[in-house]
């Protein structure tokens, strides 16, 4: 979705208005979207031609999309068609009032404006949008498979790719086999890992450094085969040999439940322990208490919550299998590492621990450079306080590690 804009309207915006230069967006083009005479296009305002911060007028742009999902702005695209030919129209202050629709010619006075290496076409207000009648939608570009695409060609473009499969999947959304983000800029996507699309079209967005395609509409999917359930060990997916729907077998419990509002959070780990082999639990819809040492099957879906990796279970009855019981295994470590992320989820024991903070919301920062915190046990350590070794999961949260005792045992003076 486009990055959020500063709070204040720039001032260029104030004049946007005032004795705007007309470029006509048909004027002199042929059909490849050429220039000829003294008309400007689409183009050249992606080209820089146009310059930045005069405010000018476009016309014969066909509406290419509704209103983003953010409710701040649309796509409009040269008739011509083609690379560099789309551009977003941006309002600060948002579309409410504006009645375009897709394939609508428009007149639009705005200020060309390259926005974190994103051009822009930024209004004043929905009346510098005019619907001057109807036109015809330049077709998706059809990329292929999107191998070796420069994507930056297609920012703000309609395109089309084909045969795809979700390769993987971050917080927020996931990424395409084509190395393109599939996200929801207009509409919310439902897929999974492993998920393949016979075709998508969307328009390419670009934010926060990344392209990502963004389907309009529900016709913009083509047919979608959900990914098959695979027998895997945590290892595999924290090693990227694993994602989406997956069974665990003979995993141990490590922490026990903890209920919010309904769900329940628990961690489990792969028998034997070893590298990248934790991982959070999920039930969304259930409260669960399982023991420490359980031994479960379990099936789910791998996610992203901010940033942690967690197995959503949702059929608690189905999906929740008891096969014995263990032992943890613990991980011991005597000084941080250079990197927490291999260790996310797992069972944890620190030797040598000092409390460096006094307690905030439950934490205490101390010489490993993460917090000990209260998921399981209200703990009492304060500042200056020592500890010959702390055990517990390793959590992560508001873009900080924690560790997360399970009781008074896990902190040894």
């Amino acid at each position: 979705m486009p990055t959020p804009k500063p709070a204040l309207l720039p001032l260029f915006l104030l004049a946007a208005c005032l004795n705007p230069k007309v470029l006509d967006d048909t004027a002199g083009t042929d059909d490849t979207g050429s220039t000829g005479g003294d008309g400007v296009t689409v183009f050249d305002v992606n080209d820089g031609t146009a310059p930045e911060g005069s405010p000018v007028t476009l016309e014969g742009l066909v509406v290419t999309s509704p209103v983003n999902r953010d409710g701040d702005g649309f796509f409009v695209a040269d008739p011509a068609g083609g690379p560099n030919s789309g551009l977003f129209v941006w309002r600060q202050l948002g579309m409410d009032g504006l009645e375009v629709a897709q394939g609508d010619e428009v007149r639009i006075t705005g200020t060309p404006d390259e926005y974190y290496d994103w051009m822009e076409f930024v209004i004043g207000t929905v009346e510098d949008v005019e619907v001057t009648g109807e036109a015809t939608q330049p077709p998706p570009v059809d990329l292929g498979d999107g191998a070796g695409v420069d994507w930056e060609e297609y920012e703000s473009v309609v395109v089309s790719l084909q045969s795809q499969t979700v390769a993987s999947m971050g917080s927020y959304n996931g990424t395409l086999s084509a190395g393109i983000l599939l996200d929801d800029g207009f509409q919310y996507l439902d897929y999974e890992c492993r998920g393949a699309f016979e075709s998508i079209t969307g328009v390419v967005f670009y934010s926060y450094e990344a392209h990502s395609l963004n389907p309009r509409t529900d016709t913009d999917l083509g047919a979608y085969t959900a990914p098959e359930r695979v027998n895997a060990t945590i290892a595999d997916l924290r090693t990227g040999v694993a994602c989406g729907p997956v069974n665990f077998e003979g995993v141990v419990v490590t922490a026990p439940g903890a209920e919010d509002e309904g769900s329940t959070t628990f961690f489990v780990q792969d028998a034997g322990g070893g590298a990248a082999s934790g991982l959070a639990v999920y039930t969304p819809d259930a409260i669960v208490t399982p023991n420490v040492g359980d031994v479960y099957t379990l099936s789910g879906s791998v996610e992203q919550f901010f940033d942690f990796t967690q197995l959503r279970v949702t059929d608690t009855a189905v999906d929740m299998t008891l096969t014995g019981t263990g032992t943890p295994v613990s991980e011991s470590l005597s000084e941080p590492p250079t990197d927490w992320e291999p260790y996310e989820g797992m069972l944890l024991t620190l030797a040598d621990v000092t409390v460096t903070s006094e307690e905030e919301f439950g934490e205490v920062q101390t010489n490993y450079v993460i917090a000990i915190d209260d998921l399981y046990y209200a703990h009492d350590a304060a500042n200056g306080d020592t500890f010959s070794t702390v055990t517990g999961v390793l959590y992560y949260s508001f873009s900080e590690w924690k560790l997360e005792p399970r009781d008074a045992s896990d902190l040894v003076p």
